[in-house]
């Protein structure tokens, strides 16, 4: 590990209760305090190290890196959470380009691949950076603005109780907020964060009762109205932020540098004429991600999952090469439970079949379709193309942590994960 030994900083033992941590990182802190002569490196070492520890989050998984199945032993169940875990990426060559023919087409009937029907844009990410901190930044901006408005009508007041009442509202109101804000700093932006729906409706009720009682025609009633409102919703816009930050971080690095991505340790396998499909896919929509081995729950994988914006194609074929691939029998249950998994994601799943059966299989819905391999790049690609050139990272990031959740096996196989 990159990261200095967190205990041995603190002066405590990996099995110290929090208090006993907390004790010592205030010790060290005055100990290695700049201002009291000590040395600012280790002063920022003790701060780290209490950031690490202090969290039960980072603690679990900095002593799973550190000391391995001794920690997981003491965790128990805890040691089974995918953030400890690690995702396999590689890049799926594309096809090479086509020779060249040596015969004139002019005026014969040349067909069209399916591809030279789309519009190739840049990708873009969503949620959307910049619109989650211009969000925050009107929000802010509205929030002082209506606080110091709030003020300055009381100052310019002529009671001296309206006076006294509104001075320390603006305060109490302004210290709650901050605290709010700053405990959204400190937490960990592990999944999108919820609108604080109780907390506006009764700032909204009580920025309608103070615009009632002071008359729709007061000033100072519509800015402690506003002020309440946009200081509830100020602490949410920041852990939006956060967390849009905290996916471009961990998921746009990866994005840009793989095109696939699987468990740790497995490279699963591709026939030729899926691997054909594989790659033209993969090349010609810039958007799109292979998921191969995807994890429907503990028992079974889907072999081959192709993501594109909000939609997922879920590829098998009609008998699994493992024991514990998706076929064609279990393909509706497995469209229909990561549908339930993933609500923002619209999944549906292709049986690639090298002969089309004479007949429909029994049980067929609209989600699962019957294609045969050779003409399924078209069929697959266009449906994908639908969702447009677009990277959705909350539903990759659940995908990628889907990855993570399956054990790394201990073995040495390093065969290709799709083969030409």
């Amino acid at each position: 590990m990159n990261e200095p030994d967190h205990y041995r900083v603190l002066g405590v033992s990996p099995q110290a209760p929090k208090a006993d941590i907390q004790a010592a990182y205030r010790r060290r802190l005055r100990e290695t305090h700049p201002d009291r002569g000590g040395d600012e490196d280790e002063f920022h070492l003790v701060q780290g190290a209490w950031e690490t520890l202090s969290h039960p989050g980072l603690r679990r998984e900095y002593d799973l890196l550190r000391f391995g199945r001794r920690a997981a032993r003491r965790y128990g169940k805890a040691a089974a959470k995918p953030s400890h875990r690690k995702v396999r990426g590689w890049n799926v060559a594309p096809a090479p380009a086509p020779a060249a023919q040596a015969f004139s087409t002019e005026g014969a009937l040349v067909a069209v691949p399916w591809h030279a029907r789309l519009r190739l844009t840049r990708p873009v990410h969503r949620p959307s950076v910049w619109t989650a901190a211009a969000a925050f930044a009107a929000l802010a901006a509205v929030w002082v603005f209506c606080g110091l408005g709030y003020l300055g009508q009381a100052l310019a007041a002529d009671g001296w109780l309206f006076l006294a009442l509104a001075i320390p509202v603006t305060i109490a109101v302004a210290i709650i907020v901050l605290v709010q804000t700053s405990r959204a700093l400190r937490r960990r932006p592990d999944t999108a964060p919820n609108p604080p729906t109780g907390r506006l409706v009764i700032a909204f009720l009580f920025a309608a009762a103070v615009i009632w009682v002071a008359g729709l025609a007061t000033p100072w009633g519509w800015a402690l109205g506003v002020y309440m409102l946009t200081g509830t919703a100020l602490a949410w816009t920041v852990k939006r932020l956060r967390y849009t930050l905290a996916l471009r971080r961990s998921v746009g690095g990866a994005l840009r540098q793989f095109n696939a991505f699987g468990p740790a340790g497995t490279r699963p396998k591709a026939d030729r004429s899926t691997g054909k499909l594989l790659r033209e896919v993969l090349t010609n929509l810039p958007a799109a991600r292979l998921f191969v081995a995807l994890p429907v729950d503990m028992e079974t994988r889907v072999p081959h999952a192709i993501v594109c914006g909000d939609r997922i194609a879920l590829l098998c074929a009609p008998v699994g090469r493992e024991s514990f691939d998706v076929d064609s029998v279990d393909l509706p249950e497995a469209v229909k439970a990561l549908d339930a998994a993933l609500p923002d994601a619209n999944v549906q799943g292709w049986v690639l079949w090298p002969t089309l059966p004479e007949t429909a299989r029994a049980g067929e819905t609209e989600a699962v379709h019957d294609v045969a391999v050779a003409q399924a790049a078209a069929d697959i690609g266009l449906w994908l193309a639908a969702a447009g050139s677009v990277y959705d990272l909350p539903v990759l990031q659940s995908l990628r942590m889907r990855l993570a959740a399956v054990p790394a096996p201990r073995t040495g196989d390093r065969t290709p994960a799709v083969r030409s």
